[in-house]
């Protein structure tokens, strides 16, 4: 006889594959374009700097090197509400796993029903990609020399990514594992171990999984790095003293990076810096006319409002 956990556990699991409707990676990248992606984020991030977002706590459980998460948010007040949960395990490589696993679930905005459910990867990356672009093209919209920092999945997106938007005249790849030559389908012009190939660039991706800092020198004067390794009180791509020189220090939630930034938490403990407090990267997107120069940095820790607002877009395109 079925003890009431395994009941509960089959009602459960019934319930989803009757009610929800499962989308793969290859049906999501079907149904949408990067740059209506980009146009999701940078339309949530503008709400989100309006208050007119609904963002539940961020859980984030540290392992090791390993992390755990979970987070409920809507892109807006009467959308569809979306559950997400997943791990980074970093040494899932040598599993031949994901390093990120997710999933993500959207609930009827009427009945609370689970409708649809989503492969997370492919929601993770394609909001986190778009988001980087969105505000590179904001801060640093005539990059020349580009460089990514990571060359994993999310690497190799942004570097894809970044062809289609800025047409650089460089792209570096940065790899610890560099040594050989990229092959002819590759984003990048060349792949190094070099992290000092990065002094000149206008632009860089951190994209690693890095608990220590691999940035400690700035970029150019005119410049823009994107932090998407940070994402957990134990994880710093940015070196402290050099956020002490940073002219902008853009979060995705002010809030919530003073926790979960590991790179973040570390720069507040400075007894001087450039800038005041992190500054919520909605405003940018908000209002357009605001001058950005100087040396900025851009910390992005994933908020559940990325993803509802690419759910949206999906529940709408599939609904068209």
């Amino acid at each position: 006889m079925l003890d009431k956990g395994q009941l509960l556990y089959e009602y459960i699991c019934h319930r989803i594959l009757v009610v929800a409707t499962f989308l793969s990676g290859a049906e999501i990248e079907a149904l949408c374009t990067l740059e209506e992606v980009i146009a999701t984020q940078e339309m949530v991030f503008a709400k989100h700097h309006r208050a007119e977002t609904v963002l539940g706590p961020r859980a984030v459980l540290t392992q090791g090197e390993n992390a755990q998460f979970s987070y409920i948010a809507r892109a807006s007040s009467d959308g569809p509400t979306i559950v997400k949960f997943g791990t980074v395990v970093p040494s899932n490589s040598m599993r031949d796993l994901p390093a990120v696993q997710t999933t993500v679930f959207a609930l009827d905005a009427e009945s609370g029903s689970p409708s649809h459910f989503f492969d997370g990867e492919t929601i993770t990356r394609l909001r986190t990609v778009a988001t980087s672009m969105a505000v590179a093209k904001r801060v640093i919209p005539r990059a020349k020399k580009i460089a990514v920092v990571g060359v994993g999945h999310q690497g190799v997106a942004h570097a894809n990514a970044v062809v289609d938007i800025f047409q650089p005249e460089e792209l570096i790849g940065i790899s610890y594992q560099a040594g050989q030559s990229p092959a002819s389908d590759s984003p990048f012009t060349s792949i190094t171990a070099n992290i000092s190939s990065l002094e000149d660039c206008d632009l860089a991706f951190l994209c690693t999984n890095s608990m220590t800092p691999v940035l400690t020198s700035p970029l150019a004067n005119n410049s823009l790095v994107v932090s998407i390794g940070s994402f957990a009180p134990n994880r710093s791509e940015v070196s402290t003293e050099l956020l002490s020189e940073a002219d902008h220090l853009f979060v995705d939630d002010p809030s919530i990076s003073i926790e979960q930034c590991g790179s973040v938490r570390s720069a507040l403990s400075l007894p001087k810096s450039r800038w005041n407090t992190p500054e919520g990267v909605g405003s940018i997107f908000h209002d357009e006319s605001t001058s950005i120069s100087g040396r900025s940095y851009f910390f992005s820790v994933g908020l559940g409002i990325q993803d509802a607002a690419l759910v949206e877009l999906l529940l709408e395109k599939m609904r068209g």
